[in-house]
């Protein structure tokens, strides 16, 4: 690593959602310590500033009407995250309910797993591989406390390539609302490393959070059957995770080598200067082996 800028950082942008930050700033916190945490505050919860304490917390004033919100808001996180590059040899940038972790059995420690990649000719945007949790209540009856990781009682999932993110750089870059694709021409899809998505993580914490989100659009965008517009994945998410949460998963696995194969092969130009992996989501959900319960 370049030794005139520190090693790593994360940022993330939030409003509410408490319990995600803080398992975000825990986790993240033992990785990177908290001084190298960004949050960008919308609307200056003091919350936010309790349950991240010791990190770097930025307010923003609060929009309530929520005009073009997310196109905003990820113009402002993609330069954000190119400008922290100019300090910071790698910048983690993602929503608060999304984890980045290497599989335990490769390193404990995941600065120190992204120092080992190679320097020469080695990636500059790194992409996980996707895995978006799913709690089904009758296979996994336990309740999520402070005092375990989340992946001690929750470890059904589903692959999903939409989070497959390209979310840890080392250049300067442009990503696209949601995270989802970014403007940098190579594709690393790292053997190790893991996008957790955690918005279904919990039946009932699932059902209001969505309830919120679904009021949210509606504020932007005007509700469904009244204004002339598309569906969007906040609109259809809860039927999403009803469905899901009711599948026995397939196979207790992470491999999934014709999966990544996919999304490398259909690796493709994307809205002229983005670029974004192939694949879908395969239908079926699985199960983490039990030593991914050790991660947070």
């Amino acid at each position: 690593m370049d030794p005139t800028r520190a090693p790593m950082c994360a940022m993330t942008m939030v409003g509410g959602d408490h319990f995600f930050l803080q398992r975000w700033v825990d986790y993240y916190g033992r990785h990177l310590g908290r001084e190298n945490l960004y949050i960008l505050s919308h609307g200056g919860d003091p919350e936010h500033k309790r349950i991240a304490d010791g990190a770097n917390v930025i307010y923003l004033p609060f929009d309530p009407t929520r005009d073009c919100f997310n196109q905003r808001r990820w113009q402002m996180l993609s330069r954000v995250t190119s400008g922290f590059t100019n300090f910071y040899n790698w910048v983690l940038v993602g929503d608060v309910d999304e984890i980045v972790a290497v599989d335990p059995d490769v390193s404990d420690n995941l600065v120190n797993y992204i120092a080992s990649l190679p320097e020469k000719r080695g990636p500059k945007v790194i992409t996980p591989f996707a895995i978006e949790m799913v709690h089904n209540p009758t296979l996994e009856p336990e309740a999520i406390t402070p005092d375990r990781n989340i992946l001690d009682v929750r470890r059904i999932f589903r692959l999903n390539a939409n989070y497959a993110k390209p979310c840890i750089t080392a250049t300067k870059l442009d990503i696209v609302p949601g995270g989802h694709f970014a403007s940098h021409p190579d594709l690393y899809l790292d053997p190790h490393l893991y996008l957790f998505h955690l918005r279904f993580i919990d039946y009932g914490m699932t059902e209001g959070r969505l309830a919120t989100r679904r009021a949210q659009r509606q504020i932007q965008s005007g509700a469904l059957g009244e204004v002339d517009r598309q569906k969007t994945g906040w609109d259809t998410a809860w039927d999403t995770y009803s469905a899901l949460s009711k599948q026995t998963p397939r196979a207790e696995t992470i491999d999934f080598p014709d999966f990544r194969k996919e999304m490398v092969d259909g690796w493709r130009p994307k809205k002229e200067v983005y670029w974004a992996p192939g694949g879908a989501r395969p239908k079926g959900v699985y199960k983490l082996p039990e030593r991914f319960a050790r991660l947070f």
